[in-house]
């Protein structure tokens, strides 16, 4: 599964648009892409590059992509891609359209054209994909992961918001001229590949239920309801989001509770947004720090609104999405029990204060924001804030329930407590061993000179100390008396020579002193 992010700024395709020929796959040109504002979330890594470069082969010089969202297929050895494609329209206006991708080993076509207009509906299906209905068509989409489902559902809901927002029509004529140049014929899928875009529940088969184990549901609704929300969170939290379906995530919630859980379908599938989008939106966790996942790091608007300067990229995977618009840090570690991210953290928290310093704040994530990102924010805290591991946990947990460090980042963030108590062990010893000093005048002028307190060292009385005399008038004689006992210091006794000598002197003592 892939996960990245496409410029705006398109390649431009033949200058030849009236002799348009279908791309071949194998003849793809390597592009420069910078990375920018779209979605692209598949199931095929090794493929991307490729059909990424053909689709740009299609597409017009001034559109741009948006979302690529791969779909199941029906067919093997071909793949079918969900894009939303934008422009500025006739009245300089920003319009969208759903095109369907079409990838076999030879050749890239499109079998559905869309328009996105004020109408669209989206709905989930209950079976892992979701459901657009707008004018007089209806189509149903099956991503290949839950995160492609969510990556899909809130894309397409800010694309229906905007055609709302300028109250698009169909077929008025004004606006979505331009998607007949994607109805071209010579674009076109087989019929055969058409059909699988246009299939309904109700004309073709369709992916069985989960199977039933014979157990009885439970008569109590509200009980069994919030169950399922708090195991289903569970489980979220335990699989990768990118490589399972919702139909993936019923199964288990089944062999949990040992029924059939298909009368709830579609509340499981509600639930399931829900818990993605308390995931998905970034934390606050001081003023100037926020915790977040990829989807935070991708998405140029909100990171504009928190007031994002900088953004800490705790990942082994993820790319810099904007490096021309934020200062990175980079701390590639994957989310493994024995990746080193002790070694990180002052850097971490440099790069943190830095930000505050600025007056700006700083994002920190991975690929959900769940154990990488987590860790290196709390260690933050317990600097920062001088909170025990606990106290940081607590802190961030009650802000983004969805925490779970692994156990190796657990054990270095306690080895971390450890380390922070020791250095300020230390710092507060040194500060208490600071030498005092005696101010001595004589005449016109002052001597500091080091001193400990009169009353005692140890619990042996200074003032009894032997003095040696001397015969100059303004001199200052010490005499330096070791103590019978060894371990204690050499103590060092001022001493007044001349009576024409005016001598004032202050003592600062400090507890626990030392010379």
């Amino acid at each position: 599964m892939a996960t990245s992010s496409l410029s705006n700024k398109q390649i431009a395709s033949s200058p030849n648009n009236e002799n348009l020929s279908v791309p071949k796959i194998a003849a793809a040109a390597t592009n420069i892409i910078d990375h920018h504002l779209a979605r692209i979330v598949t199931g095929n890594a090794e493929n991307l590059r490729a059909h990424l470069d053909s689709m740009y082969k299609l597409l017009r010089p001034d559109d741009r992509l948006t979302l690529m969202v791969q779909l199941e297929s029906g067919f093997p050895n071909r793949f079918r891609y969900l894009v939303i494609v934008t422009c500025v329209g006739r009245q300089e206006t920003e319009e969208s359209a759903i095109l369907g991708f079409d990838v076999d080993t030879n050749e890239i076509t499109i079998g559905m054209t869309l328009p996105i207009w004020a109408d669209l509906d989206i709905t989930l299906d209950g079976d892992g994909g979701f459901k657009l209905t707008s004018y007089d068509r209806c189509h149903i989409f099956k991503p290949v992961s839950v995160q492609a489902l969510w990556t899909a559902y809130q894309s397409l809901h800010k694309a229906s918001n905007q055609a709302r927002l300028y109250n698009y029509i169909a077929n008025n004529g004004v606006t979505h001229s331009w998607i007949e140049y994607y109805r071209n014929p010579d674009m076109r899928s087989n019929q055969i590949y058409v059909n699988e875009w246009n299939q309904m529940d109700d004309i073709l088969s369709h992916r069985s239920d989960s199977p039933h184990l014979y157990q009885p549901l439970s008569s109590d609704e509200e009980t069994l309801r919030a169950r399922i929300h708090v195991k289903l969170k569970e489980i979220m939290l335990q699989v990768d989001l990118d490589e399972v379906t919702s139909k993936f995530l019923r199964e288990q919630l089944e062999n949990a509770f040992q029924m059939s859980l298909s009368p709830y379908k579609q509340y499981i599938d509600d639930v399931m947004l829900h818990i993605l989008a308390q995931m998905d939106k970034p934390t606050m966790i001081l003023p100037h720090l926020y915790l977040g996942s990829e989807w935070n790091a991708s998405n140029f608007d909100e990171l504009k609104a928190n007031n994002i300067g900088y953004v800490l990229n705790v990942s082994r995977e993820i790319d810099n999405f904007f490096p021309g618009h934020f200062k990175y840090l980079n701390v590639r570690v994957h989310d493994h029990d024995d990746a080193d991210l002790l070694k990180e953290w002052e850097k971490t928290f440099r790069f943190i204060n830095e930000a505050k310093a600025n007056n700006q704040c700083c994002l920190v994530h991975c690929k959900m924001g769940i154990s990488r990102s987590a860790s290196t924010v709390l260690a933050y805290l317990m600097k920062e804030s001088n909170h025990s591991f606990t106290d940081a946990l607590e802190h961030v947990k009650k802000r983004r329930s969805c925490i779970n460090p692994n156990g190796g980042f657990r054990n270095q963030l306690l080895i971390y407590e450890g380390i922070l108590a020791a250095n300020k062990t230390f710092r507060s010893k040194l500060n208490d061993s600071q030498t005092t000093t005696t101010t001595t005048t004589i005449g016109k002028k002052t001597v500091a000179t080091p001193a400990i307190s009169s009353t005692s060292i140890g619990t042996k009385s200074t003032s009894n100390l032997p003095v040696q005399r001397s015969s100059s008038p303004n001199s200052i004689v010490f005499m330096r008396t070791r103590s019978p006992n060894k371990s204690s210091p050499i103590v060092v006794v001022p001493r007044q020579t001349s009576e024409h000598c005016k001598q004032t002197s202050h003592v600062t003592t400090r507890p626990n002193s030392m010379i």
